[in-house]
């Protein structure tokens, strides 16, 4: 069951804040969140023990020793300190982890304040109403290149036909409730693709749309190369249509080559007409071969998650940590 005392009153939240070389970044990021979180409190929506949760992903510049000053300055400043970089879900999903039974809810945000903040209390009103999942939609993509508009189309088209269910526009901003994340703890694979996760929660999910803001500091990390990896993962991990798809085109082949052998038989036997040729026997070796290695690449994509699963390695390791 709900508990209706913790939405009827001021709720503990915990904010977590993946970062990956953002020394830039952090000094709005602090400010602005925390400012937030101080307003809130005043308004009597959150207590005054919430707090922000940043996650170090093995930064190369500056970003750990400036948490350090800053948790120094500020006890509601919380870290993690990864060993190195184990990519952005590994250290959203680390950080989810460590604030699981601190907080009654948490909201996952990007470190750069891309994604507006003041989104937040609209998340609240939500949970409040009996959310316990909150998913934040970018109204638009105008602050997108046209490059990164036409593959993130195709990332939500290309998930749609494989029928992996997510949220158009929805990336990492949301806000799961005490029950959410300790359901979340109950999915140890070790490359969880939590766009799609959170609808297996089961739990009731709401939507908010923002408006996502020009980024002031660096570039971004998510490359073309990150962006066609996570699309793997979330493919292999949520759906098998992949290899369905590989067993319709494996009997499909079946059927022309009977198909092709019947035809040749009937030729040499009954017309007598075939003439040998290089083209006819060629070609369809080279069609044949090139089916059979689109399908191992495929198949060897499903062995590969398997191959991480049965290992069982840690899905990130902690070097230092920020109370």
């Amino acid at each position: 069951m709900r508990n209706e005392e913790k939405v009827n009153s001021a709720l503990k939240l915990a904010i977590v804040l993946p970062c990956f070389n953002e020394y830039e970044s952090l000094g709005l990021a602090v400010s602005e969140l925390y400012a937030l979180l101080v307003e809130m409190a005043d308004m009597g929506v959150l207590c005054r023990t919430s707090f922000l949760f940043f996650v170090d992903d093995g930064s190369t510049d500056e970003t750990w020793s400036a948490l350090v000053r800053l948790n120094e300055e500020n006890s509601a400043i919380k870290g993690l300190k990864l060993s190195r970089n184990f990519g952005h879900q590994a250290a959203l999903l680390a950080g989810l982890s460590a604030v699981t039974g601190l907080c009654d809810a948490a909201v996952s945000i990007d470190a750069d304040l891309q994604q507006d903040p003041l989104a937040i209390k609209n998340f609240l009103d939500e949970f409040r109403k009996g959310a316990d999942i909150v998913l934040g939609v970018r109204n638009d993509r105008d602050t997108d290149g046209w490059l990164k508009k036409l593959t993130a189309s195709a990332f939500y088209s290309l998930m749609k036909t494989m029928g992996v269910n997510i949220t158009p526009n929805h990336a990492d901003y949301r806000l799961l409730s005490k029950r959410a994340l300790d359901a979340l703890a109950l999915f140890p694979e070790p490359n969880n693709f939590l766009r799609a996760t959170c609808h297996l929660l089961g739990y009731k999910i709401s939507t908010v749309h923002f408006d996502v803001k020009e980024r002031k500091f660096g570039q971004t990390k998510y490359t073309i190369k990150k962006m066609v990896k996570l699309a793997l993962h979330g493919i292999t991990s949520f759906s098998i249509i992949p290899l369905r798809m590989v067993a319709s085109i494996g009997f499909l082949l079946f059927v022309c080559s009977m198909i092709m052998l019947l035809y040749a038989l009937w030729q040499t036997l009954f017309v007598g007409t075939t003439v040998p040729g290089w083209a006819s026997t060629i070609i369809p070796i080279y069609f044949i071969g090139g089916i059979q290695l689109i399908c191992l690449g495929v198949v060897s994509e499903y062995i590969g998650q398997i191959y991480s699963t049965v290992k069982n390695r840690p899905r990130w390791i902690c070097e230092d940590k920020l109370e």
